[in-house]
């Protein structure tokens, strides 16, 4: 199993009104990549604001999974004990995805997977509530626009940029790890479909699901990551990859280590 094959699948799952094409190896994507695309973390109130309209534009404009809101800004309670991070086309910055990571730091602070599906885990041992608030994350609220997409799927052009076009969702999870990997956050849950969880493991990124299907955005499952396995289960083009998004995230935040102490406001 390649990285631009896995890639291709992601891509459709994200959007699988389309076919695929035949792409060009893949040996090299990890080098081509930040050529195209840029992987920072939102540090700003005008970052976060680009980061909300991004997910108004997917979710509520594209998806249809949520309502259209007055201010073009798909928010929640969530965001404000989330870290954001977004991936942007270096030519123009426009944002080419975003993800965000909700932490949790006292017990009436909630994952979204606890406040929507607590009553349909099956895996209790993984459950957030057997490790600390402190130690607990939730991967979610993952956007790519249809531009992307679609230029990933329809494009009959084979060249750099189409291929890179595909692996921006793969990259908004990898980075999503990074973060949460250095901010001590390594019980990371997600509700993901289960064909991309199957998709995602077999380039390493190994989602157990412990929990049964729920429509949620689509129909999405509960599953658990221990982020500190990623690197030692990451095949080894996914490895390179996710080395260059850190070193790239990184050598622009300057953060050695995420704040997102700074972002709790509830009182145990």
């Amino acid at each position: 199993m390649t990285l631009q094959s896995v890639a291709n699948s992601t891509a459709m799952l994200v959007d699988n009104n389309v076919e695929p094409f035949k792409v060009s190896p893949a040996n090299t994507l990890h080098e081509q990549f930040p050529l195209y695309f840029c992987a920072t973390l939102a540090d700003t109130e005008q970052q976060k604001q680009r980061i909300y309209r991004l997910r108004h534009q997917v979710y509520c404009e594209e998806l249809q999974f949520e309502p259209e809101r007055m201010d073009g800004e798909e928010q929640d309670d969530f965001d404000c004990r989330s870290l954001h991070v977004a991936i942007n086309k270096c030519s123009s910055d426009a944002l080419a995805g975003t993800v965000r990571i909700v932490t949790s730091q006292f017990n009436n602070e909630q994952l979204p997977l606890e406040h929507y599906c607590s009553n349909t885990l099956t895996n209790t041992v993984l459950a957030p509530n057997n490790f600390s608030r402190q130690h607990i994350c939730e991967i979610s609220r993952l956007a790519v626009p249809a531009d992307i997409r679609s230029r990933a799927l329809l494009s009959q052009q084979v060249d750099a940029e189409v291929n890179c076009n595909k692996l921006v969702a793969i990259s908004l999870y990898l980075v999503a790890q990074i973060l949460c990997l250095r901010a001590g956050r390594i019980h990371a849950y997600v509700m993901v479909e289960p064909a991309l969880a199957r998709a995602l493991r077999r380039v390493g990124i190994h989602f157990v699901q412990i929990g049964q299907p729920v429509n949620l955005n689509g129909l999405r499952a509960p599953h658990y990551l221990d982020v500190r396995t990623m690197t030692a289960t990451l095949k080894p083009d996914y490895l390179k990859l996710r080395t260059m998004l850190e070193a790239q995230l990184f050598s622009k935040t300057k953060h050695a280590r995420p704040s997102i102490a700074l972002c709790y406001s509830a009182k145990d």
